[in-house]
């Protein structure tokens, strides 16, 4: 079974945006993991490099073939850390969007066939399941002695809470390369260590 860990960054739409509000929000990078059976893992962090709509869209079709070009039909597992509450319902309402503003565009079927087409593990629910309430991935990481990259940037260490400025700045086309690759190791750290915490979760008896 091949194994696709995918998280989105994000920039919010409004001053005080509503986590659990798909239309708060807007996507600028999204991290994609994939582990084969019998092989590594592999990361990847793709960017959207412009504020406009196309852009996104572009972003979001990138995703949906980089998918696809891993898995190339087989079966797969999406792995995620509160994809059911976050990443999905706004990739979905991104998508719709975009094809609001483009009426030739079908990016919000494509996204639809990869997701039904895939099985879906969201960990922070088996988390939930095995506690009885839900823990920050940073902490479950720990709680299971699983490493993740832990990038700087002006001698601090980066958090979740940095990337809308960070990706503003990304988008705007005024970012260097340095920050585009702090950028890049923030979100790969994301979904890297959710091919061990799914082991962990999924088969616990054998660890």
């Amino acid at each position: 079974m091949n194994l696709i860990a995918l998280d989105i960054e994000t920039i919010p739409l409004k001053q005080d945006p509503d986590f659990d509000s798909p239309k708060d929000w807007t996507i600028f990078a999204v991290a994609l993991g994939h582990k084969a059976p019998g092989s590594d893992v592999t990361v990847d962090v793709l960017f959207r490099d412009s504020p406009h709509f196309n852009a996104e869209r572009e972003l979001l079709n990138d995703v949906i073939d980089w998918v696809a070009d891993r898995t190339n039909g087989e079966a797969r597992t999406l792995i995620t850390y509160n994809g059911d509450s976050y990443d999905f319902p706004i990739l979905r309402h991104r998508a719709y969007v975009l094809d609001d503003e483009s009426p030739d565009s079908n990016v919000a079927e494509r996204l639809y066939m990869m997701l039904e087409t895939s099985m879906h593990t969201d960990l922070i629910q088996l988390v939930k399941d095995q506690k009885g309430y839900y823990v920050s991935l940073d902490d479950t990481l720990a709680e299971h002695n699983i490493d993740a990259d832990e990038p700087e940037w002006l001698g601090k260490p980066v958090e979740g809470s940095d990337m809308p400025s960070m990706g503003l700045e990304l988008i705007s086309g005024r970012a260097n390369d340095e920050l585009r690759e702090t950028v890049y190791r923030y979100a790969a750290s994301d979904v890297e260590p959710l091919f061990d915490l799914h082991t962990e979760l999924k088969d616990p008896v054998t660890q």
